[in-house]
């Protein structure tokens, strides 16, 4: 029996069978939303998004500080104690949370601190970071005291990034550390936030106006995309995908004011979830900007075809936040 060639290899998959793997690994994650939204539903002070809101915003860090270039870094503690502050402040917080222009500055804040802490000082990596770990424990011990914690590690953080400037490139990896975390950040500390203010019956219409975009700008691309915008940053993004997400993004926030899952009428809808698609592919080509920087072409490979963590919530890192502004002005009041 002829034993085959040794340079006969596997065939790629085909473009029909890129598309299925990529709808069943959907298909997968939404019921995995669904069920989310359901536990929400049944909780009386949105527990759950808190609840994974955590465990979301450890794994998108773990991810984006093994991604590429960005995991010579050492960029963890940078990202993960603003992380942990946010929550913690958010969980503590209760019925005020804190203003998103004081969590977003707070974040740069902790992430600039930590980083140049870790990094400005000669000294072993492991004690290094735990110089770091011990900046961000202090300030979350006095999270409730702005002011005190400020007064104690602003200056032991101010000078950290003096001498860190003083360093060649030193403010490269700052800017870098700022720039993930408030990327990263607040706007997934703020995801309960959007329940806090419309409800379950709010996230969800916020959910599918951001993502079913991701899905028609997908299938049309696929089946009509000719035209590519952005060969560099995302060469497989086509004006005909875009438009195409646009459309349905800015029709799901009209069925959804029309349903009344948002207490808007129907062309204020049409507004709130065009926006919302906007600042969604935006967050996507964000991401894949940061993935082209790191040398990468999905952030990992958690979900196979569909890429990793961060390529899933791309779209709703900057939807979040301009939700969270627009919508007070276009929506009647919290929903019901």
């Amino acid at each position: 029996m002829d034993l085959p060639s040794a340079d006969v290899r596997a065939m790629p998959p085909s473009k029909s069978a890129k598309v299925l793997r990529k709808s069943l690994t959907g298909s997968a994650l939404l019921l995995a939303v669904a069920g989310l939204l359901f536990w929400t539903d049944r909780s009386a002070a949105g527990e759950p998004i808190l609840y994974v809101t955590a465990a979301l915003l450890l794994g998108a860090i773990f991810e984006v500080c093994r991604m590429g270039s960005l995991g010579t870094r050492d960029l963890f503690p940078a990202l993960v104690i603003p992380a942990a502050w946010s929550v913690f402040v958010l969980m503590e917080g209760g019925k005020t949370p804190p203003a998103l222009g004081f969590l977003y500055a707070l974040c740069a804040a902790l992430a600039a601190g930590s980083y140049a802490i870790g990094h400005a000082w000669r000294l072993p990596r492991s004690l290094a970071r735990l110089a770091a770990y011990a900046f961000g424990g202090a300030v979350i011990l006095t999270a409730n005291d702005v002011a005190r914690g400020s007064m104690f590690l602003g200056p032991l953080a101010a000078i950290s990034i003096v001498v860190l400037a003083l360093r060649p490139h030193g403010l490269r990896g700052l800017a870098i550390s700022v720039g993930l975390a408030v990327w990263i950040v607040p706007p997934l500390a703020s995801l309960w936030q959007i329940w806090r203010s419309w409800s379950t019956s709010g996230l969800v219409t916020f959910l599918v106006c951001a993502k079913i975009g991701d899905t028609a700008g997908y299938y049309v691309g696929t089946a009509f995309g000719k035209h590519h915008p952005f060969p560099r940053i995302s060469p497989g993004k086509t004006v005909e995908g875009c438009v195409g997400s646009f459309v349905a993004g800015a029709a799901a926030g009209a069925i959804c004011a029309a349903s009344g899952l948002i207490p808007a009428g129907p062309l204020a809808g049409l507004v709130a979830g065009g926006i919302v698609n906007l600042a969604a592919q935006a967050g996507d080509l964000l991401e894949s900007w940061v993935k082209r920087k790191a040398g990468v072409k999905d952030s990992s490979a958690v979900f196979g075809p569909s890429g990793g963590l961060l390529d899933q919530l791309d779209s709703i890192l900057l939807a979040i936040t301009v939700a969270l502004i627009v919508w007070p002005w276009l929506l009647r009041g919290p929903a019901h």
